[in-house]
């Protein structure tokens, strides 16, 4: 009778493993999905966002990003022929300025948005990854062989996206600025131009992903020292 509970323990649980890592193996998949769908997307769309600062040419601006106008009482200002009163910067108001521009070509447009939907992706890959590491050490074998491999992979996958969402928006944002300064603006009454040099391409550095790869890093360091000691226990007994 022991062991028959036993056994149905056993299967139990078993049947509950194999439920979550399939549930997580349909997550990470869909996740990539996801995120190359929202890439094809973003590049058919045309848009594209990337960090901007206000160039060294620019007026003083308020907290909503509208620059000053003479007779705004801020300084230093500018005529209102150059800029309307009262019109905002097509950047966002808060955190890092972000530039949008609808029409981009599809290589401006694709750097652009490589930050939306890499994310997704990265997630997806490193799971898959990671996940016969987790299903070892559930079960006690903590240094099972591959491991301190696949944790070295999922630290390169981590620091070749952080890196890749960095330099290819940066490498866009010339061009998006330069679109955003040929193409009018206009609040349905009147129309003008982004003047040359009041935005300018930024890049702002996100460090959580490099602490992911250091903390991969480590723990694959960590795991291909244990295999090698359970090796060499494993030949002493």
């Amino acid at each position: 009778m022991t062991t028959t509970g036993s056994t149905g323990t056993t299967v139990r649980r078993d049947v509950a493993t194999a439920t979550v890592v399939g549930i997580v193996v349909v997550a990470a998949w869909l996740a990539v999905v996801v995120g190359v769908v929202a890439g094809v997307r973003g590049v058919l769309d045309g848009a594209a966002a990337v960090p901007v600062a206000m160039g060294p040419s620019a007026p003083a601006w308020s907290e909503v990003v509208v620059p000053c106008v003479e007779g705004d009482g801020c300084e230093p200002s500018v005529s209102a022929d150059v800029w309307p009163s009262g019109e905002p910067l097509p950047a966002q108001p808060s955190g890092p300025l972000r530039l949008w521009v609808l029409d981009a070509d599809p290589l401006t447009a694709a750097l652009a948005g490589v930050p939306d939907w890499l994310g997704l992706v990265t997630g997806g890959v490193v799971t898959l990854l990671l996940l016969p590491v987790l299903r070892a050490t559930a079960a006690g074998r903590p240094f099972a062989a591959g491991g301190a491999r696949r944790l070295t992979v999922a630290a390169a996958v981590v620091a070749g996206a952080w890196l890749l969402a960095l330099a290819l928006p940066a490498l866009a944002g010339p061009r998006v600025v330069a679109l955003s300064e040929q193409a009018p603006l206009s609040d349905g009454v009147r129309t003008w131009d982004l003047p040359s040099g009041w935005l300018v391409p930024d890049v702002h550095v996100t460090w959580w992903p490099l602490l992911v790869t250091l903390l991969l890093g480590a723990l694959a360091a960590a795991a291909a020292r244990g295999a090698r000691l359970a090796a060499n226990t494993e030949g002493l007994v």
